[in-house]
Formats: structure tokens, C-alpha cells, sequence
């Protein structure tokens, strides 16, 4: 008989809100599957989302309609607790929630709504004053609390064993599973431009289409859908990462590679603030107007690997805690 306090995480994927939410939820879910009874619930999974939670935990599908947020209220007897990830969760909807009598968890990149959750987990953020919340509500602040998938907390175990690189001759670039705004190929041309020597490693996703000539793409190598652990060995090897200021560029800082990034929607601009300002990143600012000239600033400073090696311990302690409140 399973004894393990139940966790229920949303979140959704698509190609207009992109892989984001799913993937660090899911990440989330991996760090405590061990410790919790796990289920995760999303809209209409791609067989993509239905292979990498299958290596997690079981999941529960839900329409695409807006019959999805009344469904998943009912699927609670109020024992779970309950993880949100979206913006679209107002703060009715958490009310709907805690009044099923669920603990409640959640993650937001925004902090533009009242939170009424027990934890709120921000890992680009680090002021709480910027947080319309209740008495009790607990919140997680910066990247201690980042939510990285096992490959890579596993691979910022090794970031001191790194050995870097004078020249770039071996690039990164990844902009999420929609890329929505075509970044991949600009980026490329751009590198194409700079240097056409260098070996340019595309990561994209399954609504990636591009929009290069055939030979632009022959001194590409494209990896399409791929999984966790081979970004994560992409992004060890690579000189430069140059990726968008969201989860995808914690991994590649976690992997220990020097990361050149912007932003492209309003929830990518704190982080990316954040990380700008400590000098952890090479800055590219908003990069669906300004041109970046990527190798001006080359030599940029790495996270320290401490910052990533407790985060699943962190989360095991805060979930235990959360279900004894």
C-alpha cells in the first residue's frame, strides 16, 4: 500500500506558450518522485510529453478547452498537494484550490497577481517585497530554488573539472520548443556571418521550422526533440551557449558553459536582469530587435556550482515541511 503523500502538478505545453512550464515542473517532479506519490496532469500530451513523464511519474491528460480547469478540481479530495505552473492560474483559481482543503504550490516567473498558494518558487527573482501575498505563504526565492532536470544537476557536480576553451570553435543554441520568433536561424546566420568554421549545435523542438537555405544547414548539425541528457552533454561540451533568459539558460549555466543570452517576452526580463547584473551571463538584451555582436565579450564569468548542488534536497525539505503544515 502507498503511504506517500500526493502531489499533483499542472502544467501545459503547446506551441503558443511553449515547453517551459512542463519542463521544469516536470524536473520538479523527478526531484521528489522519490519521496511523494507523483502525478502529473497536463492538455492534450504529444507523444514527446507522454515519453518523458512516462520516465517520471504517471500522467493524467486533460482537454485543450477551458472544461480543463473545472476537470482538474474535480480530480482533488483535498489530501494532495497541488502544484500550479502558468500565468493563466489566477488567484480564483488558487482559491478553488486551498478550498478543496489542498496545500498549494506556485511557480511563477511574474509576481503580478495576489497569491493566496502556501510556497511560491521564483528562481529569477530575489526581492520579496515585490510579492502581493498572505501571512502564511511561503516564498522561494532565486536560483537556489532553480528547477533543473537530473542530467543537469548531475552535470553541475563537474563544473570545477571544466576546462575552457581561449577560441570559440564549438557553439550552443537553443530558444525553446517553439521559437516562436524564428531566433534559431537569425542566430545562426549571424554566426554564419561571423565565422563560418565554427560547429553550430541547433537544439529545437518539435514545432521548429526552418527557414535556412540548404546550405546554411549543411554547417548546422540539428537536434530535434532530443533528450535532457543530450542538451546536457551539448551544452558540457560547447564553448558558447546562446540561448534565451529562461530555464533553458540555468541549464546550460548548471552544465558550467559560458552562456551568451536575452530575452523575448515580458517573463524573460527579470531573470535575465538578474543574471546581467552578476555578471553571469553576456548580455544580448531584447534579441527580437537589436543585433548582438555574440564574440565581443567572450570571456564571461560562470556560475559557482554550489549555487546548484543542494536544489533537490532543498525541494524534498520544503515538500516535507509543506505537508506537515
Amino acid at each position: 500500500m502507498n503511504n506517500k503523500k500526493k502531489i499533483f502538478f499542472r502544467a501545459d505545453a503547446g506551441n503558443s506558450i511553449g515547453y517551459g512550464h512542463f519542463i521544469r515542473s516536470l524536473a520538479l517532479a523527478d526531484m521528489l518522485k522519490d519521496d511523494f506519490d507523483c502525478t502529473f496532469f497536463t492538455q492534450t500530451p504529444t507523444d514527446y510529453q507522454l515519453a518523458e513523464v512516462a520516465k517520471v511519474c504517471r500522467i493524467e491528460a486533460l482537454p485543450s478547452d477551458d472544461s480543463k480547469f473545472e476537470k482538474f478540481i474535480h480530480c482533488l479530495s483535498g489530501e494532495e498537494i497541488v502544484v500550479l505552473d502558468n500565468y493563466f492560474f489566477d488567484t480564483d483559481y488558487q482559491r478553488q484550490i486551498k478550498a478543496k482543503g489542498c496545500k498549494l504550490v506556485c511557480i511563477d516567473d511574474m509576481h503580478d497577481k495576489h497569491y493566496v498558494a502556501d510556497v511560491v518558487i521564483n528562481h529569477g527573482c530575489n526581492n520579496p517585497d515585490l510579492f502581493d501575498i498572505e501571512p502564511y505563504t511561503k516564498l522561494c526565492l532565486g536560483l537556489d530554488w532553480a528547477l533543473l532536470r537530473r542530467p543537469f544537476l548531475e552535470a553541475a557536480k563537474n563544473i570545477s573539472n571544466r576546462i575552457y576553451a581561449e577560441t570559440i570553435t564549438n557553439v550552443a543554441v537553443c530558444f525553446g520548443g517553439s521559437d516562436t520568433y524564428h531566433l534559431t536561424d537569425k542566430v545562426i546566420r549571424q554566426l554564419l556571418l561571423q565565422d563560418k568554421t565554427i560547429t553550430i549545435n541547433a537544439i529545437v523542438g518539435n514545432y521548429y521550422q526552418t527557414s535556412l537555405s540548404t546550405e546554411e544547414q549543411s554547417s548546422v548539425r540539428l537536434y530535434q526533440n532530443i533528450s535532457a541528457q543530450q542538451i546536457a552533454d551539448i551544452f558540457c561540451k560547447c564553448d558558447l551557449a546562446i540561448v534565451s533568459a529562461s530555464t533553458t539558460c540555468i541549464e546550460a549555466l548548471a552544465c558550467g558553459a559560458r552562456v551568451a543570452a536575452g530575452w523575448y517576452v515580458e517573463n524573460q526580463k527579470e531573470i535575465y536582469n538578474s543574471l546581467y547584473e552578476n555578471n553571469h551571463i553576456i548580455g544580448l538584451s531584447e534579441i527580437t530587435v537589436n543585433p548582438f555582436p555574440i564574440f565581443d565579450s567572450f570571456k564571461s564569468p560562470i556560475l559557482s556550482p554550489y549555487l546548484f548542488t543542494n536544489i533537490k534536497n532543498n525541494y524534498v525539505s520544503l515538500f516535507t515541511s509543506c505537508q506537515q503544515r
